[in-house]
């Protein structure tokens, strides 16, 4: 039987080898790298292929006694799916229990005992001594475990890395992100300097590489998909030029490209099956038409259609609730979230259980969601379809979101190291709390924070209670004090003279507190501006008024400065430590949300991200170049970016490096 050889929006596997196409060049670099390297990063945009690079092109690439590949997601902590998949791979190890001494024949330090592996690292040995293959763990949509983990969780992967990495077993590990998340990297990649030493970039497709898999997949023996002949080339740039639409752009995105050939194929078969042939001409191409953006169209398509026919049964579902019931499924950035039914159900609580299962199972009928039976969770069929469910969110959806992360991550962490919520905080998290389900510790920390704050207003309170009755003490004193004087030395003037004094004393008085207060808050003005450095010293208090009221009322953009900083590095040599730093005033930071530092080419990283926008940020720890003209985006946390550009060339002639 005739095979159709698109896959949709589905990733290829190692069975699809055959009708994989337009990734040679990668997968022979990937090939190389991880004989090169324990640790292979791989990195692209959403919908570029990495999976299918990995578990097609790569897994294509071994024979089975070669190749132990344990695929990893982070699920709901990525330490305890790390830990399942060696379970299930014959790694579940009685950590009591006295084993016999191995040796390996992969790492230097083959010798290493029991008693020197780390639990993870006994866990590895165990499923090799199961299989006696090389293990490859391979992480994919690796992003999520610092879109959706803790920081605790973070620290804990990165420990069991080092102990995998220690272990001096046959392992490989490859981990794949999307490229906006590298920044992400920054602490993981300094606790494991080897991260970013062997990487691949995977490439949107170009015009060469969609010929060549649509040629392919047309040519396949068993492909029930034919191209006219002497048509091939002007098929597939016309099926490239109507997915590229308008854009002014040399590659496409191969979700894109899939979903058009189905369409395409569906078009000219009208096979919901799949098994009836189809010839792609270049007539038939030209009838698509102007397609626009493929992904919003299927999924607003399957939306429309599934409202339609559950209305039904459900009177009150409608579109606008159709996108709710799948909005769960992407996370704020517009990731995958794989969730089960339970948790899709608590995050819904006002609609009907059937209503959510019924539209679910639909959902999977029309290939936008599909569930996974091992963890019996659901979630996007492709990482390309949920930025635009993410995007149809009402604002109460986003806010909501917004503080279920809020919660969750200022819980993630021990109660030790936790902070309290602020009173803001608390404001803006308590209308939602009857909107979704927190958990008994994340309600409870909750009631702890609104417990603090009331505290901490109490106390307040009443430490202004005590200073203002210290001050009405004070000034019963003083003026009882001015009072006898007055009387002793007015008392030969008749009564009405002495009330007329009294009222003027008490004017005077009045005067005085003011003209104190006034001189104390210049005071305290002063001595807060002139410790800030120099260039406030000599100022007078006028002109700090100024300084003041400006950092306080004008825009930001106008008050942020790029200061930087030469000086020779501890390697010597030639070597000189470039760092710099944004100077902006202390109470206007938190209206940054990151920085991030774009290097010019040339540089392995060319993006590094700093959540404290003062801090001094080292650009050239190598010492051996730097960026003549750096590009800095201040990001908001509006949601708004600033972008300087700072020219090293010139700070160079203004303050020439000391040797």
């Amino acid at each position: 039987m005739k095979k159709y050889p698109f896959k949709f929006l589905d990733s290829y596997d190692k069975e699809d080898r055959n009708v994989f196409f337009g990734r040679d060049e990668e997968i022979d670099a990937l090939y190389e790298m991880v004989f090169q390297s324990s640790i292979v990063l791989i990195y692209g945009a959403s919908g570029t292929g990495k999976t299918s690079l990995i578990n097609c092109g790569l897994a294509g690439k071994f024979q089975p006694h070669d190749w132990l590949a344990l695929m990893i997601r982070r699920g709901s902590d990525i330490n305890k799916s790390l830990e399942e998949a060696l379970n299930n791979s014959g790694g579940k190890i009685d950590l009591d229990s006295k084993e016999t001494k191995w040796f390996d024949e992969w790492g230097d330090e083959s010798g290493k005992s029991n008693e020197e592996l780390s639990a993870i690292g006994k866990s590895i040995r165990a499923v090799y001594q199961n299989s006696f293959r090389p293990i490859y763990l391979i992480f994919d949509q690796f992003e999520e475990l610092f879109i959706l983990g803790t920081v605790a969780e973070q620290q804990l992967f990165i420990e069991n890395v080092k102990g995998i990495l220690q272990s001096s077993q046959p392992v490989k590990l490859i981990f794949s992100i999307r490229e906006e998340y590298l920044g992400y990297l920054f602490e993981f990649e300094r606790a494991i300097p080897q991260l970013m030493q062997k990487k691949l970039r995977v490439e949107p497709m170009t015009l060469e590489k969609v010929k060549q898999v649509i040629v392919g997949a047309a040519s396949f023996e068993g492909s029930n998909i034919t191209i006219k002949a002497g048509e091939e080339d002007s098929v597939a740039e016309a099926i490239f030029q109507k997915v590229k639409g308008g854009k002014k752009s040399l590659t496409i995105q191969l979700p894109f490209l899939q979903v058009f050939l189905d369409k395409l194929y569906l078009n000219i078969t009208g096979d919901e099956s799949r098994q009836t042939p189809a010839e792609f001409t270049f007539a038939r191409v030209n009838e698509m038409g102007e397609i626009g953006d493929v992904l919003i169209d299927f999924l607003e398509d399957q939306v429309l259609n599934i409202s339609k026919t559950l209305k039904s049964k459900y009177k009150d579902l409608n579109i606008e609730l159709t996108w709710k019931i799948l909005s769960p499924f992407a996370t704020l950035e517009g990731t995958k979230e794989p969730i089960n039914k339970k948790e899709l159900i608590d995050r819904l609580p006002e609609l009907s259980k059937s209503m959510v299962d019924d539209v679910v199972a639909a959902f999977i009928n029309g290939r936008i969601l599909r569930h996974d039976e091992n963890s019996d969770t659901y979630e996007i069929a492709h990482d390309a379809l949920a930025k635009p469910i993410a995007e149809k969110r009402s604002v109460e959806e986003t806010a909501l979101l917004e503080i279920k992360r809020l919660i969750k991550s200022q819980v993630g962490v021990k109660e030790e190291a936790r902070e309290y919520f602020t009173e803001k905080q608390l404001a803006f998290i308590e209308p939602y709390l009857s909107k979704f389900q927190p958990s008994k510790e994340e309600r409870e920390w909750v009631d702890k924070s609104q417990k603090f704050i009331q505290e901490q207003k109490e106390l307040a309170t009443k430490k202004k209670l005590q200073e203002i009755t210290k001050k009405k003490r004070e000034r019963r004193k003083w003026f009882a004090i001015v009072f006898a004087i007055v009387v002793i030395s007015l008392g030969f003037i008749v009564v009405r003279e002495i009330q007329d004094r009294k009222s003027q004393i008490e004017e005077l008085q009045k005067d005085l507190e003011r003209q104190m207060r006034l001189d104390r808050t210049q005071e305290l003005l002063s001595l807060v501006m002139k410790g800030r450095g120099e260039k406030y010293e000599n100022l007078s208090d006028s002109v700090l008024d100024q300084i003041l009221l400006k950092e306080r009322t004008y825009p930001l953009d106008s008050l942020i400065e790029i200061k930087a900083s030469v000086s020779p590095s501890n390697a010597g040599g030639e070597n000189k430590n470039y760092t710099m730093w944004l100077d902006v005033p202390s109470f206007r930071k938190d209206e940054i949300k990151e920085v991030q530092y774009n290097f010019c080419r040339g540089f392995t990283d060319r993006l590094r991200v700093s959540k404290d926008p003062t801090s001094s940020f080292a650009i050239g720890y190598l010492g051996w170049g730097y960026c003549p003209t750096m590009r800095i985006d201040v990001i908001l946390e509006s949601g708004d970016t600033i972008q300087r550009n700072f020219s090293f060339e010139r700070y160079f002639e203004e303050n020439p490096p000391i040797d």
